[in-house]
C-alpha cells in the first residue's frame, strides 16, 4: 500500500514538472512568433516607405509630379524717412551747401526670389525693380540763396536691385546693391532751377520676416549715393549754374509685401 501511494506521489510530481516544462516551452513559443511578427511588421513598414520615397523620386525625375518652384514673384510697398544732403555743391562757381532736414519717402519694389533648399542650402537671391519718390521738404536750405526757408527739391528714383539673404525659419536678412537713375528737380524763392538727371548707387542691408506662405514684413536701409545732378540755372534770379555734385541720402523704410 505504501509503496503504491508512492508511486502514485512520484507520478503526480512528473505530470507536475512536465505540465510546467510544456508551459514554459508554448509560452516561449509565443514570445517567438509576436517578436517574429513584430519585426516583421518593421520591416514590411521599412520596405514600404523605401519604395514610396523611391517611387517619389522617380516621379519627380521623370517629371510626373511638381516639385515645389525654386522661385517667387513678389511686390513690396514700403515708407520711410530719409536725409538728403551734400557738402560739395557749387553755386556760380563757389562751394556751398545743399541739404535737407529730411523727407518722408514712399518705395516701391517688383521683382523675383529664388530659394531652392535641396541646392542652396540656406541662401536665397533676388532681383527687383525699385522705384521712389523723394517728397518735398519745407526746411530745406541751399546756403548762400535767399529766403533760405523756402528752397525745396522734388525727386524721383528708378532703378535695379540685387540681394543674398539667409533663410533662418521665418527670418531673412538680407545684403545686396542697388542703382539706376534719378531725376531731381530744385526751387529757390519761387524760382525754378529745373529737373537734372543723374545716377545713383546704394548697399542695402535689411531683413524680412514670413507671415506665412504669401505676406512678409521687413525693413530696408539703403545709403543712396546721387551723382552727375548739375546744371541748375535761373539767369531772373541770378544763378548761372548750380551743381549739386554728389548727394547722399540714407534712407531707412518699413516694408510689406507679397509673393505669388
Amino acid at each position: 500500500m505504501k509503496s503504491k501511494k508512492r508511486h502514485l506521489s512520484l507520478k503526480h510530481k512528473v505530470s507536475y514538472v512536465l505540465g510546467i516544462f510544456s508551459a514554459l516551452i508554448l509560452n516561449n513559443s509565443v514570445l517567438h512568433a509576436e517578436s517574429n511578427s513584430n519585426i516583421s511588421d518593421i520591416r514590411e513598414d521599412e520596405n514600404q516607405q523605401k519604395s514610396y520615397v523611391e517611387h517619389r523620386k522617380q516621379l519627380l525625375e521623370n517629371n510626373e509630379i511638381n516639385k515645389p518652384k525654386p522661385y517667387h514673384l513678389f511686390v513690396l510697398g514700403g515708407f520711410g524717412p530719409a536725409f538728403p544732403y551734400s557738402g560739395s555743391s557749387t553755386l556760380n562757381g563757389m562751394t556751398t551747401d545743399f541739404a535737407k532736414n529730411y523727407s518722408y519717402v514712399p518705395a516701391v519694389e517688383v521683382g523675383i526670389l529664388w530659394y531652392d533648399p535641396s541646392r542652396w542650402k540656406h541662401l536665397t537671391f533676388g532681383i527687383a525693380f525699385v522705384g521712389a519718390f523723394l517728397g518735398n521738404q519745407s526746411l530745406s536750405y541751399v546756403q548762400g540763396l535767399q529766403k533760405m526757408d523756402n528752397n525745396s527739391a522734388i525727386g524721383g528714383f528708378l532703378g535695379l536691385s540685387a540681394i543674398v539673404g539667409y533663410v533662418t525659419g521665418k527670418f531673412v536678412p538680407y545684403i545686396g546693391m542697388a542703382g539706376g537713375g534719378v531725376v531731381l528737380s530744385l526751387e529757390s524763392s519761387n524760382a525754378y532751377l529745373g529737373s537734372v538727371w543723374g545716377s545713383w548707387y546704394s548697399p542695402v542691408l535689411g531683413f524680412n520676416y514670413l507671415i506665412d506662405k504669401h505676406w512678409f514684413t521687413g525693413a530696408t536701409l539703403f545709403w543712396l549715393f546721387d551723382q552727375n545732378l548739375n546744371g541748375y540755372h535761373n539767369s531772373k534770379a541770378g544763378i548761372n549754374a548750380f551743381n549739386l555734385n554728389q548727394v547722399y541720402e540714407p534712407l531707412l523704410t518699413a516694408n510689406i509685401g507679397f509673393m505669388f
